[in-house]
């Protein structure tokens, strides 16, 4: 017999709901402390938003761990109508905190409900990428084990990758996702990193993965980096490509051009990603990126 699996996943996945073909998820919104007032992902409180306020205003901006009680209350809500629920988790080599808010509330309802949470070793739409990946699979078989799910769970954080062209890595110190060395690289040396979080690395941490001294250039290294990796894994084809911008009206032109060149490659399923207010407060003006899912 099929079971019923409910999803839990915060609003860092670089997706809106209505691109999310599973009716059994709640999406949990991060609290974005802007000047040390907190605010949510609305309408109102948006990625352009946030990167006016950076633009204009230059605020500082942080995000705090998805609340226990706001977890709590959404298992509380539907564990009664499933079998199993899904946390899907960002990085927990980029918020230890965040795992481990995650395994407090698993290890609370153990003997109520099972819970899996999963280590996406993702953040952005690499977490997207990781939840639509698992949705695939609830969908594509039936009468799995538990110990099956979350096997297969990993296999799809192991093969999904994400790279980032971040014109500002000082957004992502701020946040403390990096190192203050590694947020100089660019600004020092007048160059656009390559930045990118790799399903396969156990540290689920952000990596650099190269650099260049135009857009195009670092456009085109994406690709090649893209099609190496599908060459490393003797894959001909990518089964998902997410695909994010907007932070701003800041380099546009030159996301697109990275979006058409994606297009081109091999690909089952591409998806244009929604900036979010959270995913904001670390990418900062003219952020963009993709991530694949092989």
């Amino acid at each position: 017999m099929k079971k019923k699996i409910f999803i839990i996943v915060g609003d860092n996945l670089g997706l809106s709901r209505d691109q999310i073909d599973y009716e059994d998820l709640e999406i949990i919104k991060f609290p974005v402390l802007v000047e040390e007032k907190e605010y949510r992902e609305s309408d109102q409180y948006s990625a352009n938003w946030l990167i006016s306020k950076f633009e204009k205003e230059n605020v500082v901006a942080k995000s705090s761990t998805l609340p226990q009680n706001d977890i709590v209350e959404a298992v509380e809500r539907n564990y009664r109508n499933y079998d199993l629920i899904i946390h899907v988790v960002m990085s927990s080599g980029l918020s230890s905190a965040s795992w481990k808010v995650a395994e407090n509330v698993r290890k609370q309802y153990e003997n109520v409900i099972p819970i899996i949470n999963v280590d996406s070793r993702q953040a952005l739409i690499g977490v997207g990428s990781v939840l639509l990946g698992i949705i695939d699979i609830i969908k594509n078989n039936d009468d799995l084990s538990i110990e099956e799910i979350e096997k297969l769970c990993q296999q799809v954080v192991e093969n999904t990758y994400s790279y980032y062209i971040f014109p500002d890595l000082n957004y992502l110190y701020k946040g403390g996702r990096i190192g203050r060395a590694q947020s100089l690289m660019g600004s020092l040396l007048h160059i656009i990193p390559i930045i990118g979080m790799m399903g396969e690395d156990p540290e689920g941490i952000v990596s650099s993965l190269g650099k260049g001294r135009t857009f195009k250039q670092v456009n085109n290294q994406v690709i090649e980096l893209i099609n190496a990796k599908m060459k490393e894994k003797s894959v001909s084809k990518i089964k998902r490509a997410i695909s994010v911008s907007g932070y701003g009206e800041k380099n546009k032109d030159v996301a697109h051009e990275l979006m058409e060149k994606v297009k081109a490659l091999p690909c089952d399923d591409f998806v244009m990603g929604k900036p979010g207010l959270v995913d904001a407060v670390y990418c900062g003006p003219g952020a963009y990126g993709v991530s694949i899912f092989l």
